[in-house]
């Protein structure tokens, strides 16, 4: 099997001949240490059966307000300002009241712009790996759009300016979807986070109100043009999987641990129903710890999660700025030795 062969196979809640690797990203910082002439494609040639366009928010033009501090407007009028890593940080919002959101009018969606990575990758790639489209669903774009504070506040005192705001980013994202599937996209990534360390940042009744309708239809739509649905979703979500699950994901990402997730208890939850994505931590054992451990860890992983089938391995988000290039590398030769079916360490 090439490498998009074995995802598929995965996706489509089969048994391929190993264990896949998925990134939702792979900082430059990293890249360039691995590869100092390349970029992520590049590296993953060597290292990913899935490939992802970049963050959402690499998809819109920016205009510098204040270049000496990193801060600028994009395409939606949010204004941004440069982290130092892959993705910049929401400062505020262009919607102030309803009057706002009355006017207000969204980026174009069939963009050509919009699509420059994903056709890059799927040129390249060519049939050899899955490639997906990152973008956002029900919260990103209306919290961003609207202020976090002021959109939580929202959820509770003017439900109708959330519906509204929801379905601003549901009508521009469906159609990128649309296209990106046409275009030849395996899988789309919905990447709205709902949780911090602790749990959910809204009520489950919240979420299942106010957000589930959306998040099915998106759901929906891109199942029915034909690709798979990705969600990544940061954070402690228990008490939002099974509706999540439910609304039709095929895959949910990534599970950490260090956030309360279990990733080898969510797999036996909903055996046959979902994949599940990650299992490796990306704090203290990919960025500190010695390749020995990153062996140890990883072939523990393919033995408890990934035997059982529905499993793809990655980090427990990100391969961030200050991953070891070395435990990264180590981690994907260990699936590459061990990970091939049937599994047994």
């Amino acid at each position: 099997m090439n490498s998009r062969e074995r995802s598929l196979e995965v996706l489509n809640k089969k048994i391929p001949d190993r264990v896949p690797l998925f990134e939702l990203w792979v900082d430059d910082v990293v890249v360039k240490k691995i590869k100092p002439e390349g970029e992520y494609a590049d590296l993953a040639e060597e290292s990913l059966d899935l490939v992802l366009t970049h963050t959402p928010s690499l998809l819109y033009r920016n205009k510098y307000i204040d270049k000496s501090k990193g801060i600028f407007v994009n395409e939606w009028g949010i204004i941004r300002k440069e982290s130092g890593q892959s993705v910049s940080m929401p400062l505020e919002g262009p919607i102030k009241t309803k009057e706002d959101l009355k006017s207000y009018k969204p980026p174009d969606p069939n963009d050509e712009y919009r699509y420059r990575e994903l056709i890059y990758l799927i040129n390249r790639f060519n049939g050899r790996k899955a490639v997906g489209m990152h973008l956002h669903d029900v919260f990103n774009y209306p919290y961003y759009l609207r202020g976090m504070e002021n959109f939580l506040m929202d959820m509770i005192s003017d439900r109708d300016m959330v519906k509204r705001l929801i379905n601003v980013s549901l009508e521009h994202n469906i159609i990128v979807a649309k296209n990106a599937i046409k275009m030849g996209a395996d899988f789309i990534v919905l990447g709205d986070d709902y949780g911090a360390t602790s749990g959910p940042l809204f009520s489950p009744k919240s979420f299942e109100e106010l957000l589930l309708p959306g998040f099915k239809k998106i759901v929906s739509e891109i199942k029915k043009a034909g690709a798979f649905v990705i969600k990544h979703c940061c954070g402690n979500i228990n008490s939002l999987l099974d509706m999540i699950v439910d609304a039709g994901i095929d895959a949910i990402h990534p599970l950490d641990q260090a956030a309360g997730m279990n990733i080898a208890t969510v797999q036996e939850k909903y055996k046959g129903k979902i994949v599940v994505i990650g299992g490796i931590d990306c704090g203290e054992l990919l960025t500190n710890k010695n390749p020995e451990d990153v062996i140890a860890e990883t072939k523990k992983v393919l033995k408890n999660v990934s035997s059982r089938g529905g499993h793809i391995l990655g980090s427990s988000n990100t391969i961030h700025p200050k991953v070891n290039p070395e435990n990264y590398l180590t981690m994907v030769g260990t699936v590459k030795k061990y990970g091939i079916y049937p599994i047994n360490i």
